[in-house]
């Protein structure tokens, strides 16, 4: 066994001696600091220390001077990581200079550091988007994130660098994100063959944090502007220069810019997180990148651009909120060279494949928009099950499991005859908690339909706008209505932030036109009629969808009708999935509903490969109440035969 492969198997072992109970572990994700506010604030003081100016040091710091201030989430974590060490360095058998020494042993034996700035260019120079894909077993707002809690980082970040990421992220904060160094050690060691950057990823005060990275294997770590007054960072800037490390500097607020400027920064992560209040906006990192731009100040790398280009002083990264390709080609088109993404990540159940979707270089993107993502040659839908719906949500509890549990789509019904009809105060409830959850404050907006493409092509590009905005990091409230009036809709669409319609009635496709639904998409249910004694429908069933197609709904959603009664879904019964695999084999993506369960979902998606599943009284506990087991155990089923689907194309 070689040198590394026994490190990597002790530090493993180390990793799988220290796991505890799932009990333990959702117990430190709810962690509370062991300080009072008064000890809080003054170690955040403390960093003032040694300060010529400190009023200009602290300029940027959220709450200085304001006697009345109440610490901040990232403002607790931060004090309580200076006031932790503060007890660690009095305790630590290891100096600081010892600690140099250990990361000196460690890059002489496992390979020197890499340059942070210089792995990003590399990408920039080949037209890909760095990924710095990012392990963290919980958050202080998210709670648990990984899927398995015993998960090592050797296990997921193994299959992040073989997948394509440039860089690993370590959530090394052991209270409230449940990490350690001994995370970091793992997946330097077990990505040694494709050798990513490793960044420490903690809330850094002192240079005895930067040290024990180094020992551990980091070859960068982050530095939070927010938190750390101008003269502190600069200071840790150099020290971590001083060890090969190119810190990822972060900044969130255009203030926060020019302190990181001041310091000596020269990559620059974006956070679209306010780290003090949780609250996201994408647009964030693009305001940043034009403000270096009107500041004359060169970042922006490029493949076309000669071979001078990957040169430029600084580098600017998108640090939070992306999902999707679409996330990453945004940021692409506004001139950053970095995204950094792990929620998503951690709880896909096939990160890998997550990663290879997200088209990070630009001429995969570009091919993926020409060919639909998943539309083959001969026309046929094949990119499989994108899409996973709960629908008779009633409550924000309910919402949020299924949130947690990693749907797209929460469906918050309004028809008079169900047994799952909401008021809007509920339908607001719900939507309040999905939007909390996505950290986003608005409706999701979708680019207008191109009136000039044919009913089949609109409907394509459409399931790909679907897909892009009903993330499982975001998802989206679509409310369900049947043959009610067009006023009404519009009314509940206005009043209850709803993103988009489901038309469950015989209103027509044309009523699918956003202008007939308070200017969101709608989907349209197709009701497939089956006979009640032989389960069987009519034989012209497929071709009496694809005729009927407009250019009005987002998408088209397949549920059972029983032939002798009134339609509109909510039988508990399957229809012939024959009929959607057909259907789709015409080109058209669609979603099926209609008795499906924790226990035939996968046959469902495995067989038919349908764009999305829809289940309701399937998950129930009770009509309009969701069983929890259930539903996380439909989305898990779902997914996953989704994963085996794909491996056969």
């Amino acid at each position: 066994m070689t040198a590394s492969a026994s490190a990597l198997a002790a530090s493993t072992q180390q990793d799988q001696e220290q796991q505890t109970a799932a009990q333990k572990r959702k117990a430190a994700a709810k962690a509370v600091s062991p300080f009072t506010s008064q000890e809080q604030l003054q170690a955040l003081d403390s960093l003032l220390e040694g300060s010529d100016n400190a009023d200009f040091d602290a300029r940027h710091i959220f709450g200085y001077k304001d006697p009345n201030h109440e610490p901040s989430m990232l403002q607790i974590i931060t004090a309580t990581r200076i006031l932790d060490y503060n007890q660690e360095m009095k305790d630590a058998t290891a100096t600081i200079s010892d600690l140099e020494e250990q990361a000196k042993s460690f890059r002489q034996e496992h390979g020197p550091a890499v340059n942070l700035q210089e792995i990003i260019q590399q990408q920039a120079k080949r037209g890909t988007m760095a990924l710095a894909a990012e392990f963290k077993r919980a958050s202080p707002s998210k709670g648990i994130m990984a899927s398995d809690l015993n998960l090592t980082a050797a296990q997921q970040t193994s299959i992040y660098a073989q997948s394509g990421a440039n860089i690993i992220s370590i959530l090394t904060e052991p209270r409230w994100f449940l990490g350690g160094f001994n995370d970091l050690t793992q997946a330097r060691l077990a990505t040694a063959e494709q050798r990513p950057a490793i960044l420490c990823k903690e809330f850094v005060v002192n240079e005895y944090m930067i040290a024990q990275a180094a020992a551990a294997g980091a070859d960068t770590c982050l530095l939070i502007v927010a938190v750390l007054p101008q003269h502190v960072l600069a200071k840790l800037i150099a020290y971590a220069r001083s060890l090969d490390m190119e810190p990822l500097v972060e900044v969130h607020a255009m203030e926060e810019l020019d302190v990181a400027l001041a310091a000596g920064a020269k990559v620059i992560g974006v956070n679209n997180r306010n780290l003090h209040t949780f609250q996201m906006d994408l647009a964030n990192s693009e305001r940043i990148a034009e403000e270096l731009t009107k500041r004359g100040l060169t970042f922006s790398h490029s493949k076309d651009s000669g071979e001078e280009r990957g040169t430029e002083e600084y580098t600017l990264c998108a640090l939070s909120g992306m999902s999707s390709a679409a996330d990453v080609d945004r940021y692409r088109q506004a001139g950053l060279q970095m995204c950094l993404i792990g929620e998503s990540l951690m709880r896909s159940s096939n990160p890998g494949q997550a990663i290879q979707g997200l088209c990070l270089n630009e001429d995969d993107y570009a091919a993926a928009k020409v060919d639909g993502s998943g539309i083959s040659a001969s026309g046929a839908y094949t990119a499989g099950c994108k899409i996973v719906k709960v629908c008779g949500i009633t409550n924000p509890d309910d919402a949020l499991v299924a949130c947690q549990s990693g749907v797209n789509l929460i469906g918050v019904i309004f028809a008079e005859k169900s047994k799952r009809k909401v008021t809007a105060e509920q339908a607001k409830a719900v939507v309040a908690a999905v939007r909390d959850f996505g950290e986003r404050q608005e409706r999701h907006t979708f680019a207008p339909a191109d009136q000039g493409a044919s009913p089949l092509q609109h409907l394509l590009s459409a399931s790909q706008q679907l897909v892009q905005g009903a993330t499982t990091r975001r998802p989206l409230v679509v409310g369900v209505f049947q043959n009610q009036d067009p006023d009404f809709v519009a009314q509940m669409v206005q009043d209850c932030g709803l993103d988009l319609v489901q038309l469950h009635g015989k209103e027509g496709f044309a009523a699918a036109n956003p202008s007939k639904n308070g200017g969101v998409p709608a989907i349209r249910v197709v009701d497939i009629t089956v006979d009640p004694e032989t389960g069987k429908a009519a034989d012209n069933a497929v071709e009496q969808i694809l005729d009927r197609l407009t250019n009005d709904p987002v998408a088209i959603l397949l549920d059972t009708a029983i032939k002798g009664k009134d339609a509109g879904g909510g039988t508990s019964t399957t229809f012939d999935w024959n009929i959607a695999q057909a259907v789709q084999n015409a080109g058209l993506p669609v979603l099926v509903a209609g008795g499906l369960t924790s226990s035939n979902v996968a046959d469902c998606v495995t067989n038919t490969r349908p764009f999305g599943v829809d289940v309701s009284s399937g998950v129930e506990q009770t009509p309009g109440r969701k069983n929890h087991d259930e539903v996380k155990a439909f989305v898990r089923t779902a997914r996953q035969a989704a994963i085996e689907a794909s491996q056969g194309f």
